[in-house]
Parts: C-alpha cells; sequence; structure tokens
C-alpha cells in the first residue's frame, strides 16, 4: 500500500461521513526538514458536497540533525498553542502508526504566507516589530494554564536551565557526547555562571524568521514548534545570535542581533546577560553539529564555537 492510499484510508476512518477522502496533489515543504513534512491537498465529498483542504503532514523521522524526533509531542504542543490563541497551523489529526505509515505522524492546516530569510532583513522596520512582537507574546503566554505544564523537566520542573535542556541532553546521550570535554566544560560554566533572574516561560525554541509565516506586515502563524520547551525567555534571543555566529557572522555585541533590539522595543524592557544566552544556544548547537553526519561536521563547527565562546565567557572560560 502506498503512503497515499494509507492516508486516505486513514481519514476516512476518522471522517465517516465522508464518501470519499482523496490526496490530490503533494510535494516536499522546504521548512521542517528535520522532520518529513509534506503539503497535501485533500479532497473530501461528502453528500454532493465537495471541500478542498489544504494539509500539511509531518511522519517522524529516526535519524537527523535534532534525532531522537517526537512529532506527536509537536502536534500536542501545537494544540495547547491553538487552543489558547496563538497563532500556529491548526492541528488535526496524529497518530503513532497506520498501516502503511510506519512512523508517528501528524497533520495540520496549511498556513499560506512568506517568510523572511533566516539571516536577512531590514534593521529594524515593522515586518521584524511584528515577529518580535509575537515571540514576546509567546514568552508571556500562561503555558500552565495552557496545558503545557508536560513540557518541564521530570527532574527539576521549576528549574528554568534544567527545562531548557532537558532534550538537548537526551540528544546528547543519543550521539554518546555526555563526556565529550567541550560540553562537560561549557555545561560546568553555564551552571556556575548563571544568572540569578531566570524565569520560566515557553519557548519557541528557534525562533529565526523563516519560522514566522507573515500576511502583509503581521505574522499569519509561527511554524517549526518540534525545539518548544520551558526555559527563560531569553534563551531564544541567545539561539538566534548563536545560529548567526555559526552560519552568518558572530554579532557584533555578544548576543545583540537585529530580533533581540526589535525584542527589547516592543517589550520596552532591557535585555541582561546576551552573551550568556549566546553561549548557552552555542552549547545546543555543539549537539547538533556533532550529530552532521558524524565528528567531522562538529570538528569544522568547534574551531568557530571555542573561538566565540573565549569571547562571551573570557578567555579562561573552560578552567
Amino acid at each position: 500500500m502506498t503512503w497515499r492510499r494509507a492516508l486516505e484510508s486513514f481519514l476516512r476512518q476518522r471522517l465517516p461521513a465522508a464518501d470519499a477522502v482523496r490526496v490530490e496533489a503533494a510535494w516536499h515543504l522546504p521548512r521542517g526538514a528535520s522532520n518529513t513534512t509534506l503539503a497535501l491537498d485533500l479532497r473530501v465529498e461528502c453528500e454532493g458536497t465537495v471541500s478542498e483542504l489544504p494539509c500539511v503532514l509531518r511522519v517522524q523521522r529516526e535519524h537527523g540533525l535534532l534525532a531522537p524526533y517526537d512529532v506527536l509531542r509537536e502536534h500536542r504542543v501545537l494544540r495547547a498553542l491553538d487552543r489558547a490563541g496563538i497563532p500556529v497551523p491548526r492541528p488535526l489529526w496524529a497518530a503513532p502508526r497506520c498501516d502503511g505509515i510506519e512512523a508517528p505522524f501528524f497533520l495540520m492546516l496549511r498556513v499560506e504566507g512568506r517568510s523572511l530569510p533566516a539571516f536577512w532583513y531590514p534593521s529594524g522596520g515593522p515586518e521584524l516589530e511584528a515577529i518580535a512582537a509575537q515571540l514576546a507574546a509567546i514568552h508571556a503566554l500562561d503555558w500552565r494554564r495552557a496545558g503545557l505544564g508536560f513540557l518541564a523537566s521530570a527532574d527539576a520542573p521549576r528549574d528554568p536551565l534544567a527545562c531548557d535542556l532537558a532534550a538537548w541532553r537526551t540528544r546528547a546521550a543519543a550521539r554518546g557526547l555526555e563526556g565529550h570535554p567541550l560540553l562537560v566544560a561549557l555545561g560546568e560554566v553555564l551552571r556556575r555562571q548563571r544568572p540569578r533572574d531566570l524565569r520560566l516561560a515557553l519557548l519557541h525554541g528557534d525562533p529565526n524568521p523563516g519560522n514566522f509565516l507573515l500576511r502583509g506586515e503581521q505574522v499569519a502563524a509561527v511554524v517549526d514548534w518540534e525545539l518548544a520547551a520551558l526555559g527563560d525567555p531569553r534563551s531564544d534571543l541567545g539561539f538566534y545570535a548563536a545560529l548567526q555566529t555559526l552560519f552568518f557572522a558572530p554579532p557584533a555585541v555578544p548576543g545583540v542581533t537585529p530580533l533581540s533590539l526589535a525584542y527589547e522595543g516592543v517589550t520596552g524592557a532591557p535585555l541582561g546577560d546576551l552573551a550568556y544566552f549566546e553561549a548557552l544556544g552555542l552549547y545546543k548547537l555543539a549537539i547538533v553539529m556533532a550529530g552532521s553526519g558524524g565528528w567531522g561536521g562538529f570538528f569544522t563547527a568547534r574551531e568557530t564555537i571555542e573561538r566565540r565562546l573565549c569571547e562571551l565567557l573570557g578567555p579562561r572560560w573552560a578552567a
């Protein structure tokens, strides 16, 4: 059975009143590359009425940059956010498997919009302000009331740093990296130098501008929630600064990017300790790079990471 026929059979069970359900078209989407992500046009016929349903199918991969994956967790996050009024693609059905699709998957409605390139945007401007304002709204969400308490660390549910790093430590363990000198030394420094004003908030996990779909100058939807976690809001901004360091150019001021400046502008509150949070983002990216085709990818990035850590934490950061 092809995956199309398998999905149609699955949907007929979920839509028993429908006379027919067909996948009319399917194509791969460029974003959401960690898991298999397909755009679908569904045709649903019911008592002579035909409805077109634009959807996205996410199928879990076993291996990849951010493995181990959990698309059912992402679906659960989307359901909570949709109920809470955060603009996300509306989640539909999910399953751990079905006949013909032997991996966890979920369907959501497709949102049309455009996104800014990850490392290009006007300095300031209404689009960046809209993205920053939406990110601030995510951070301000009452995640307990929204039903997102399951994101907390089982070992230390009230510790922002432990909650933030829980999934990353799982990834490191899956790669056999727990004892790697760079990660061990950096982990100790991050624990020792943690800011005293850490607080728990919902994190997107990867708030680069490409994950915000725009219509005009407004955010229509925020996508790719596989890294959602709880932690200090500045962790999101630090992760973006770390991405910029590794894949574009290091921020001239540690931790400070056009996104963080726009965030300060829309919230009216200054952000402190951004150098620390960029270092926290580099800790995560070191784990990602170690999983990108083996140690070769990691060694290519390691010099950049270690050089930047000296700028962020001081020349003897590993001491």
